[in-house]
């Protein structure tokens, strides 16, 4: 995963405090460490926040953290 990528996702969730942010959180610290498998839940949550995404940089990293979580 792109280290961009990375920067933009952590951006948002510092400067957004709601459920969203704390499971984009979630999904983008086991991009770094892997230690335990993201759920199918994990999977439909991302699916969804991505379709709903209007920043085109944002929907592209998270589409970035989609495939290196569920690929």
């Amino acid at each position: 995963m792109d280290e961009y990528s990375r920067i933009l996702i952590e951006e948002y969730i510092m400067n957004h405090s709601s459920k969203k942010s704390r499971q984009l959180g979630r999904l983008l610290e086991l991009s770094y460490s892997m230690a335990t498998r993201p759920t199918d839940d994990d999977a439909i949550f991302l699916l969804k926040v991505i379709r709903s995404e209007k920043n085109p940089e944002l929907k592209e990293a998270l589409q970035e953290l989609d495939e290196y979580l569920f690929s």
